[in-house]
């Protein structure tokens, strides 16, 4: 009898131990965290198609987000509670807006303010003041003042990657200079012109101890999102309506890993070679990636060994701005997007 009790308890206690193990298995292959940023620049103004949204697309967007199901949380909430290894809750979304257009202060924020949604604002110092169309720093302050957190976005807004590392270093430093006389501080976060980037201008953000950086790539954050290229979903007249904004707001991240090309300035190897490894192995088999350049659709091919994906692109990129997009629907029916963005 007592020997079969010790068999009893030793089947029970292996299948607890074989339970837990899959649990802590499966907790690993999946991210804890997503989180949907949203980028804007201009409101109302329809001079500026692909910059702009129009004050119907944006009411529609207010009224989605004042759903009671998303949780709209301060960029820099975010960030850190990816830093800290901490969990954000269910249908976190962030709002920025770069540049610094007059159209913010007259019509957005006046709206984000009413509802209560914070905002992060990003503004290339060099432009500030400089025409009817542009806030200056009496109106940035005032902003300050009413909650809108400011980012840096350069001096100048031009092509960093294009600039040598001395240049590179004047635009961050004549920006920071400019922001320490005006507001009394520096930014922590910066947002790069174009969302154009390369290995040398990240690691001087790093090194001029900003805590992340944003690009203007799609995708969903997450805790294996790189902090100094985190995307954002564009918002223009084209990409703007409600239905698209509902689908993005409901999405979760994939969890990446041993992403290349590391550099996004893509000089040499052209077609580059794209690879990343995935935590969760299961979303290999219905993962789609689809890559755009100037010249449209770049048809490539799609390799899948277990965990890795490996694309292999038919034709060279064209000059500019490459972005890939990877999208795939998991076991629970959630859509999950990663995206990045090459410069040539």
């Amino acid at each position: 009898m007592k020997k079969e009790i010790k068999i009893h308890w030793f089947i029970i206690i292996s299948v607890f131990i074989y339970t837990i193990s899959i649990l802590v298995d499966a907790k690993a292959n999946n991210i804890k965290n997503s989180a949907v940023v949203f980028m804007y620049h201009k409101f109302d103004n329809s001079k500026y198609p692909t910059t702009n949204v129009t004050l119907e697309q944006f009411e529609s967007h207010i009224k989605e987000f004042s759903n009671e199901k998303y949780n709209i949380l301060p960029l820099n909430y975010i960030i850190d509670t990816l830093i800290n290894d901490l969990e954000l809750p269910p249908n976190t979304i962030a709002i920025t807006v770069d540049d610094a257009d007059k159209s913010f202060i007259k019509i957005a924020w006046p709206i984000f303010k009413e509802k209560g949604i914070p905002v992060t604002l990003f503004i290339n110092t060099g432009s500030l003041g400089n025409s009817k169309n542009s806030l200056n720093w009496e109106e940035i302050r005032k902003l300050i003042s009413e909650g809108v957190v400011i980012g840096a976005h350069s001096h100048t807004h031009s092509h960093m990657p294009e600039l040598s590392i001395e240049e590179m270093k004047d635009e961050i430093e004549k920006s920071n200079k400019i922001f320490l006389n005006e507001i009394g501080e520096i930014p922590n976060i910066f947002a790069y012109p174009y969302g154009e980037a390369n290995t040398v201008l990240i690691n001087l953000i790093k090194n001029y101890r900003f805590k992340s950086a944003f690009g203007q790539h799609s995708g969903v954050i997450n805790e294996t999102s790189n902090l100094f290229y985190l995307p954002r979903f564009s918002l223009n007249e084209k990409y703007a309506d409600i239905e698209r904004v509902k689908f993005i707001s409901n999405n979760k991240g994939i969890g990446i890993y041993d992403f290349v090309p590391e550099n996004p300035h893509i000089k040499d190897n052209n077609p580059p070679y794209i690879g990343f490894s995935l935590l969760d192995e299961k979303l290999t088999y219905n993962l789609n990636c689809f890559i755009f350049d100037s010249n449209g659709s770049v048809e490539s091919e799609m390799y899948k060994f277990n965990e890795r994906i490996e694309i292999r692109l038919k034709r060279k990129l064209n000059e500019g701005r490459t972005r890939l997009n990877c999208t795939v629907k998991d076991s629970d029916g959630n859509w999950r997007w990663f995206g990045s963005q090459f410069y040539l």
